[in-house]
């Protein structure tokens, strides 16, 4: 009933949502876990495969990195550097042999290709051009695939990303490790909401439960208001559009870099 006030908007990924959830009811597959006869699960090492940072002071605080069904968020003000972290997540991780889906959607995805290039080789973006060669040689030594997704602001859903998933598993065998959204508050909602708090929250909440039906880590970067961008130090109450964030997400980092910083 719900699909046909969908397919008057023409909203056919929300129909495909609806439908989806429809066919899993009642194929209940996880039996839980039995706190007296599973002692042995709790104590294996590789309960939850985990992905290390490239900065170690970040392994030892979450012993050994980010693992499937977590959602880290970097939170900073514009300009400061978001995605060159994540990019940097994102290089790390392919140089030590993972899977890693790149979704942009503020930047394209050539330029993003170009972020990491530059990490890789340690040359300006500006400069890449001078030494393709080198880039050559640098890809060619990498165990892990990197690939990079382009949508519009708001032109794509939890849904819309989902659906690319499974088409890279089915059409070309490639299972992500790591998902990194450059960024969640740009995604749409399928859902209508009374207020865009709301919406975020929904975001947050689809992408945190992507993470762990995927069992994959999910990183985004997100937005801190006005006041935030000010202070050396960046706290919870500065996050932008709904503080829910940080209930929503298993590690939230703050990024700070003022002007002083960046010369």
């Amino acid at each position: 009933l719900q699909s046909v006030e969908l397919l008057d908007a023409a909203d056919y990924e929300a129909i495909t949502k609806i439908m989806t959830n429809a066919m899993k009811s009642g194929q209940e597959k996880d039996p839980g876990h039995d706190y007296s006869n599973d002692i042995e699960t709790r104590f294996r090492d590789d309960l939850q495969k985990k992905i290390p940072f490239p900065w170690n002071i970040f392994n030892i605080i979450t012993d050994g990195g980010i693992g499937g069904g977590d959602l880290a968020l970097f939170v900073a003000p514009p300009g400061v550097g978001k995605t060159t972290v994540v990019c940097n997540m994102a290089a790390h991780a392919v140089k030590l042999g993972y899977n890693v889906l790149f979704f942009t959607l503020e930047l394209t995805a050539e330029y993003i290709g170009k972020k990491v290039d530059a990490i890789f080789t340690g040359y300006d973006v500006k400069e890449l051009k001078k030494h393709r060669k080198e880039v050559e040689e640098v890809i060619a030594s990498i165990p892990g695939t990197l690939k990079i997704k382009r949508y519009y602001p708001k032109k794509a859903s939890i849904e819309t990303l989902e659906a690319y998933v499974r088409h890279l598993k089915n059409r070309e065998g490639f299972i992500p490790d790591m998902i990194i959204i450059d960024y969640l508050d740009l995604l749409k909602v399928n859902r209508i909401r009374k207020d865009i708090k709301q919406e975020i929250d929904d975001v947050y909440t689809d992408a945190k439960s992507m993470a762990g039906e995927m069992d994959v880590p999910v990183v985004s970067p997100s937005q801190i208001n006005r006041a935030g961008a000010k202070d050396d130090i960046i706290e919870g109450d500065k996050i932008s559009g709904s503080y829910d964030k940080l209930m929503i997400g298993d590690l939230c980092v703050s990024l700070s870099r003022k002007r002083k910083d960046k010369v």
